[in-house]
């Protein structure tokens, strides 16, 4: 995967770990630093919301 915003919208996070998901969350912080909206786009696009039903799932595992 790449960093940046189109790779990180469509990475497939169903079999990822929680280091790798809040990866993606620290990938989207840093790229708001460089280009203003980042983390707007990434909420709008779902983005976020699939992370986060990742953590959740993932702790409900544990």
């Amino acid at each position: 995967m790449e960093w940046e915003q189109q790779s990180m919208k469509n990475v497939d996070v169903s079999n990822m770990d929680a280091q790798g998901v809040m990866a993606l969350f620290m990938g989207m912080v840093r790229g708001e630093r460089f280009c203003d909206g980042t983390i707007m786009k990434m909420i709008k696009s779902g983005a976020v919301k699939k992370w986060l039903l990742r953590l959740k799932e993932i702790k409900e595992i544990q």
